[in-house]
C-alpha cells in the first residue's frame, strides 16, 4: 500500500484505541468485519460519510457479509496488508507507533508496544497481524 492511497481507520471496540490502514472503505470494511466479526465498528479517521461508520456491535449488517466476501475474494492482498497494520494506537499516538516500529516492520518494537498499550484479553491486533488465507487452486 504506497503512503499516497493509505488511509487511516479507528478499529472501534470498547476496550483499547486500534487503528489500521487501508487504501480505501471497501478493503476497511472487509478487515474489520473480518478481524472483528460483527463486534467491532470500523470508522475512516477525519470524516463521517462512507460505508463503515455504523458501529456492528451487534453483528453484521445487513449485505455486509456478501460484500466482505467478494472483497476478500478479489482483493486478498489488500486486506491481508491492512490487516497487518493493526495496533494498538491511537489517532494521536499513530504516528509515533509508526515511527518506533518502522511502519510496523520491527516485530520486537511491535509486540512491546502492544505489551505496554494493550490494556484489553482481546488480542485484535495479535489476530489481524497473523491473518493469512489459505491459497486455493485454480
Amino acid at each position: 500500500m504506497s503512503e499516497a492511497t493509505k488511509v487511516l481507520y479507528e478499529f472501534i471496540t470498547p476496550s483499547d484505541p486500534i487503528t489500521f490502514y487501508a487504501p480505501d472503505d471497501d478493503i476497511a470494511e472487509a478487515v474489520g468485519l473480518y478481524v472483528g466479526n460483527g463486534q467491532a465498528g470500523v470508522k475512516p479517521v477525519g470524516r463521517e460519510d462512507g460505508p463503515n461508520t455504523l458501529l456492528v456491535f451487534t453483528g453484521w449488517g445487513e449485505g455486509q457479509e456478501e460484500r466482505v466476501k467478494k472483497t476478500i475474494a478479489e482483493r486478498p492482498d489488500e486486506v491481508i496488508e491492512a490487516a497487518h497494520t493493526f495496533a494498538v494506537a491511537s489517532i494521536a499516538d499513530r504516528p509515533i507507533y509508526d515511527e518506533y516500529t518502522n511502519n510496523g516492520q520491527d516485530k520486537d518494537k511491535v509486540a512491546k508496544y502492544d505489551d505496554t498499550k494493550r490494556s484489553s484479553m482481546n488480542d485484535w491486533c495479535g489476530y489481524a497481524r497473523g491473518l493469512k488465507f489459505k491459497e486455493t487452486k485454480p
